[in-house]
């Protein structure tokens, strides 16, 4: 189950993608939020409903872009739980719909989703545990299942199960097979270079950290807050068909130069590329590091075609009784227009994701 577009690349770059410049925005634009944080219902939980709904990671959103409003799932880091939201360009309503991730409790550290014209797709970070680096097994697995294109939400059959859902966890062993990104993959791998709060005596190790997940003509591509070195971040890309129905997978790595001190927080397909959220790594020292939004153009190259088009200015925002920080991590776009894109995008720390909209020129 072999791509045919990625096996060219391959075939030219042996999937070693090495870091090179890209445009690094001198001209881009400082933007602030035209609205937000929106309020539009308050998630809920079986358990730990505050923090849960203070975790929201995610979002894939079928018939936005362009659309003007839709359904979108959107998932969080603690828990097992997905859940949906109504989604336009003046606000949002929280539909309590629940969508179970995995079979077991174990918790999959869901941090992004994505969306084709068939599947939802969702993520685990794959990372240690940030505070004391223990491995996370439960973080290894990429999940998907079917939707219904009319309403957004996921299909289900007779007895409430998801329909066409299948639960992988090979990308593991992929990211382990490429050459740039082995040295980051294993067991204990403290993310970052800093020492982790409860365990000093380990030393950082830039361990691997998926924060983002986009689905574009037919492949799968996972951002990477960590490894960020020497201000590039990994993007992974495989066959989406391929990394859930064969047994060894390829994929190939693009390393984006998105600035000192970023890793990539969310990625978002659009005409002609790929959003690139970009915001502080896996460094405590680099948390004021500013927000940033840029395009890829989405092809696996050794000189990849990346342009930074906005800085994102969110220090006017203020946080509500219930919000405890803020951190860009889900993006979506609402308005796809010739000159400009009207971007949502959602904070892990803020309750029910504490929505901010955005406009940035159109590349």
């Amino acid at each position: 189950m072999r791509s045919l577009a990625l096996s060219a690349v391959c075939a030219l770059s042996s999937c070693l993608l090495l870091p090179v410049a890209s445009t690094l925005g001198a001209d881009a634009a400082e933007v602030r939020p035209l609205s937000g944080p929106w309020s539009g219902g308050k998630f809920t939980f079986a358990s730990r409903e505050n923090k849960t709904r203070r975790s929201l990671s995610g979002i894939a959103c079928p018939g936005i872009g362009g659309t003007g409003g839709g359904k979108c799932l959107v998932v969080f880091d603690e828990g097992t739980m997905a859940h949906f939201v109504d989604l336009s360009s003046t606000g949002y309503t929280v539909d309590n719909t629940p969508v179970r991730l995995r079979s077991t409790d174990d918790e999959l550290d869901a941090e992004a989703a994505a969306v084709d014209e068939n599947y939802y797709y969702v993520t685990g970070s794959h990372s240690a545990k940030r505070n004391s680096c223990e491995s996370n097994e439960a973080s290894r697995h990429v999940v998907r299942f079917a939707y219904d294109p009319a309403t957004g939400l996921a299909k289900r059959d007779k007895d409430g199960g998801l329909v066409d859902y299948l639960d992988k966890d090979s990308l593991w062993g992929l990211m382990a097979s490429q050459p740039n990104l082995k040295d980051y993959v294993g067991e204990r791998k403290c993310l970052g270079t800093e020492p982790p709060e409860d365990a000093p005596e380990m030393k950082g190790q830039r361990g691997v950290n998926i924060e983002g997940l986009a689905a574009s003509g037919g492949f799968l591509h996972f951002d990477f807050r960590g490894p960020a070195i020497d201000g590039t971040a990994p993007i992974l890309s495989v066959n989406a068909k391929a990394l859930f129905e064969a047994l060894a997978p390829d994929g190939a790595v693009t390393f984006l130069n998105i600035g000192k001190g970023r890793g990539v927080r969310d990625l978002s397909a659009i005409k002609g590329g790929i959003l690139v959220l970009a915001g502080p790594d896996d460094d405590k020292a680099n948390k004021d590091v500013k927000w940033t939004v840029g395009v890829w153009d989405g092809v696996p190259s050794r000189t990849p075609d990346y342009k930074e088009l906005a800085t994102l200015v969110t220090d006017d925002v203020k946080l509500r009784d219930c919000d405890k920080e803020l951190k860009l991590e889900a993006m979506a776009v609402i308005e796809d227009l010739p000159t400009r894109l009207t971007l949502v995008i959602m904070s892990d720390g803020m309750c029910d994701g504490g929505p901010l909209t955005f406009e940035i020129p159109r590349p």
